[in-house]
């Protein structure tokens, strides 16, 4: 599993990589988090949880509609989280069926004397979002509003 940040002109974009599709939406959180401070400084010392219910007749196994959807779904979620409830995830343990995504979120509660902000994002764009299966597993592109 991996992130990567690329240039962009005014928005920050990410590429994540991961073996499998569950997988792939838990270090896209990641990504996300280490987008508003440094992953590093974020402790997994609480928790929370959230389910996504999918649209009746999603397959994101064929769908990329479907997977991109849940992508942007899942990232707002997070970001809804840090807004409202100043909560930073370090890392996620992700589910995904048929029905919905499940996520036990492990990190802390935003404390400006130990997470500096990066940047902050105001939202996670369509714009060149892409969630695909790869040769070695599933990889994503995702460019966050700030």
């Amino acid at each position: 599993m991996s992130f990567q940040f690329l240039d962009h002109t005014a928005d920050v974009a990410v590429d994540v990589a991961a073996d499998s599709l569950a997988a792939l939406y838990a270090e896209a959180a990641r990504a996300f988090t280490d987008t508003l401070t440094p992953l590093a400084g974020v402790e997994p010392g609480q928790t929370l949880k959230v389910t996504l219910e999918l649209p009746a007749g999603a397959d994101l196994a064929s769908d990329p509609r479907a997977r991109e959807d849940l992508m942007v779904e899942w990232l707002e979620e997070l970001l809804y989280h840090f807004e409202v409830d100043g909560f930073l995830a370090a890392r996620a343990d992700v589910d995904l069926s048929a029905e919905a995504l499940c996520a036990t979120l492990h990190g802390e509660s935003y404390d400006p004397d130990r997470h500096p902000v990066k940047v902050l994002v105001k939202a996670v764009t369509y714009h060149a979002l892409e969630v695909r299966p790869t040769a070695t597993g599933w990889t994503a592109r995702v460019i966050f509003d700030i």
